[in-house]
């Protein structure tokens, strides 16, 4: 599962560095980043067990589909060095969730439904899943 949060605009020091700055987990520690305004989360979720756990997150200032859909495509390499086979994945229906899997060579429009994409090491299918409970969408459009 994929989500983003929002997160309120903030710089603290800890000890020895600032944080709040955009992190990608890459060591690169630069206060000319911009501020995270967001946390883009990874969590797994066992189909044939009863755990799911997070597995990572990053601190963003906006990415565009194409940005998303690449840190999408390292985890699922990560996530399968541990031996987890990764089959599904779900998000909200956002527009940039949409491009984003798009990016992945999957489509969410009805005219081009392709509902799965290739794992980038494995070939085996991963589906999408659009998350009726995240469709802020849809609930917007409902008045929910």
């Amino acid at each position: 599962m994929v989500d983003e949060t929002s997160i309120k605009k903030h710089i603290d020091w800890n000890k020895d560095k600032f944080i709040g700055y955009v992190d990608f987990g890459t060591g690169l520690d630069d206060d000319q980043l911009p501020v995270a305004t967001e946390a883009y989360t990874f969590m797994l979720n066992c189909v044939n067990g009863n755990w799911k756990v997070p597995i990572g997150h990053f601190l963003i200032n906006g990415l565009t589909a194409q940005e998303r859909a690449n840190i999408i495509q390292e985890c699922l390499k990560n996530v399968h060095e541990t031996g987890i086979e990764v089959v599904s994945l779900t998000f909200d229906g956002t527009s940039t969730n949409l491009s984003t899997a798009q990016y992945l060579d999957a489509s969410i429009n009805a005219s081009n439904l392709v509902t799965s994409f290739k794992h980038p090491i494995s070939g085996n299918d991963v589906h999408i899943i659009l998350d009726p409970c995240h469709d802020k969408i849809g609930q917007k459009y409902l008045g929910l």
